[in-house]
């Protein structure tokens, strides 16, 4: 239908009626002016929902995911090879368990809340303002954030000769996210053996940290390691199957932060 047919005050008061009732209204896709149906994958989710039993219902996620890009000039940019697929894998999965989703990204993902960023500095600011604004329950790192910013050049660098860039490191939003608000955090700690480094983020404060090989990046499988204060798990698998046991991990854990699940 048109989408201002769908806009319609009939139309809006029979869906508050229909959900007033505990029916689940899977929403249209909104597309050239006009509501349309859902897309199956949209539907397989709700439908994935719905019969999860909802252990994460009233639960607010956010979760960052993928790369950041910092401009070089007005061409180039410093990225990584994150393809953010693990964090869309972890935020599906808590859509299915239920909860209300928030994903802090250069991209997008079906069913759940975007917000859209490109820097480093943008996904910084866009984390904290969530974190003022309605503080989520469980804040999940799952973002190849920048290390490092080039000082921007204006115009185009000229190509065929020899170029310097003076990088600036960038203030760590793990850090910050443990140190200022109150929220169990999970985090990622990429490289090679760097158990001992996942170890200390525990020590400073995170809830659950996921180790994982630089191999993991733009794959859709990982040779992971789930590290908490009392367990340690080797996962290999896809990135939906990590993302399972991560959330399986956040479950057992959710009494001692005061949740109750399903």
């Amino acid at each position: 239908m048109h989408h201002s047919m769908f806009r319609h005050p009939a139309v809006i008061e029979n869906i508050r009626r229909l959900e007033s009732w505990k029916i689940t209204i899977v929403p249209p896709r909104i597309e050239e002016g006009k509501a349309k149906i859902a897309l199956p994958e949209d539907i397989v989710l709700w439908c994935e929902r719905a019969l999860s039993g909802r252990p994460l219902a009233g639960r607010r996620i956010l979760i960052t995911s993928g790369a950041c890009r910092e401009a070089v000039d007005d061409v180039r940019v410093l990225t990584t090879r994150s393809s953010g697929r693990m964090g869309r894998e972890l935020a599906l999965q808590a859509f299915r368990l239920g909860a209300e989703v928030t994903v802090v990204q250069n991209g997008s993902t079906p069913c759940v809340a975007t917000i859209p960023v490109e820097t480093a500095a943008e996904m910084r600011d866009a984390v904290h303002h969530s974190c003022e604004g309605h503080q989520p329950d469980l804040y999940i790192s799952a973002a190849a954030i920048s290390d490092y910013a080039p000082e921007r050049h204006e115009g185009k660098l000229r190509s065929g000769r020899d170029i310097s860039l003076t990088l600036h490191p960038l203030p760590k939003l793990i850090d910050e996210i443990i140190t200022r608000y109150r929220v169990p955090v999970v985090a990622f700690k990429l490289g090679e053996d760097e158990e001992d480094r996942g170890q200390d983020l525990l020590v400073r404060g995170a809830s659950i940290v996921v180790v994982n090989g630089p191999a993991a990046m733009g794959s859709d499988t990982s040779d992971a390691v789930i590290l908490t204060a009392d367990q340690r798990e080797v996962v290999t698998g896809t990135k939906r199957e990590l993302a399972e046991r991560i959330w399986d991990h956040v479950l057992s854990r959710a009494p001692a932060w005061g949740w109750k699940t399903g």
